[in-house]
């Protein structure tokens, strides 16, 4: 099955901690009194704001109106520019990154971190977004926010035995903690043979096709059987995404490993590497599905025509903006993304 990367994947979104109940999983993300969570419907442009989102915020939970507007309000005037309002988050699709200062209704100067996906109904169309604040005004509170994001990390590998991890050099150097546990192997062990828990007779077809991909600094998408800690053999998923800096380097490989079953989609910097590797013939190929002319790509994802020429055509001086918001809006109007087995994106309509 080739995985689409317009679904949301198992290991990597809400919608992975189907077996917990939406109290637990608020109660863990807000246990240590840092954490609020929003959600954006739409459709009917209902906000719902976590107790915990009050609290950082410095208001008694319930006492206003919640909306994303107000957030907003709230952000350091100076922090702005650098936070996604309403109508970007509508026309990209994203949320960006970002830690930034608040200031409290009584004057408190708080630094929280911002997390947040836009989640799209199955026609592509943006259906809701959701987020969370961290705050992060002194290191302690970093510390324990980090904790309780590998907490949560923690609860999906175990419900889904899926995962994501980074790594900034190949060969292997280190390894995750849930793929040391996922294949009951030492470390050393692995260092000195990282297929080693590939079943024996696929290990020189992936090694030396993986190696490949690699070295030429392409997405590696692999498909191994693999023998975990419990004897178990279970067909896994591979696919390894260069993320590359402003300049187009690699600055480090964003790692996506779960069962090959499992169907899934990539969000958060498995998409965003991914969506890096969308180019100017896959916009013009996305066009050619709608038959629509660089004009009607311009009003559909918001941009000029000159930006979407300067796009299709390659050339530089286009922000990682406004690819997105192109891809996002081609997405919008039922053109599907789906990494193929060998790494390539192939392009499809609804």
């Amino acid at each position: 099955m080739k995985p689409e990367f317009d679904i949301t994947p198992a290991g990597d979104a809400p919608e992975a901690l189907a077996g917990l109940s939406p109290g637990q999983v608020l109660h863990m993300v807000e246990g240590f009194g840092l954490t609020g969570t929003w959600t954006w419907t739409f459709a009917t442009d209902t906000h719902v704001w976590s107790p915990g989102l009050f609290r950082i915020l410095g208001l008694e939970p319930g006492s206003a109106r919640a909306e994303y507007g107000l957030l907003l309000a709230l952000v350091h005037p100076d922090d702005r520019p650098g936070v996604t309002s309403a109508s970007e988050m509508l026309q990209t699709g994203q949320v960006a990154q970002r830690t930034f200062r608040i200031i409290r209704p009584d004057g408190c100067l708080r630094t929280v971190m911002s997390r947040g996906e836009v989640i799209v109904a199955p026609d592509g169309r943006p259906r809701r977004a959701m987020g969370v604040l961290i705050d992060v005004s002194d290191q302690a509170a970093l510390m324990r926010a980090r904790e309780s994001a590998r907490r949560r990390r923690r609860a999906i590998f175990e419900q889904v035995r899926a995962f994501t991890s980074s790594s900034r050099v190949y060969p292997y150097t280190d390894f995750s903690e849930e793929w040391l546990e996922l294949v009951g192997l030492p470390k050393a062990e692995l260092l000195g043979e990282p297929t080693r828990p590939v079943v024996a007779d696929e290990r020189t077809r992936w090694r030396d096709h993986g190696r490949a991909l690699y070295l030429a600094k392409q997405v590696v998408h692999t498909q191994p059987r693999l023998v975990l800690a419990s004897g178990e053999i279970v067909p896994y998923r591979f696919v390894m995404v260069p993320m590359r800096d402003a300049a187009g380097a690699v600055e480090s490989w964003t790692n996506y490993v779960a069962p090959i079953q499992l169907a899934g989609s990539a969000t958060g910097q498995v998409r965003a590497g991914l969506d890096q590797l969308v180019t100017g013939a896959h916009l013009r190929a996305g066009r050619a599905l709608l038959d629509w002319s660089m004009q009607q790509l311009a009003g559909a994802s918001g941009l000029s025509f000159s930006t979407i020429r300067r796009l299709e055509d390659g050339e530089g001086g286009t922000s990682g903006r406004a690819q997105a918001a192109a891809v996002t809006a081609l997405r919008a109007h039922g053109i599907v993304f789906t990494l193929t087995e060998d790494g390539a994106i192939a392009l499809s309509r609804r």
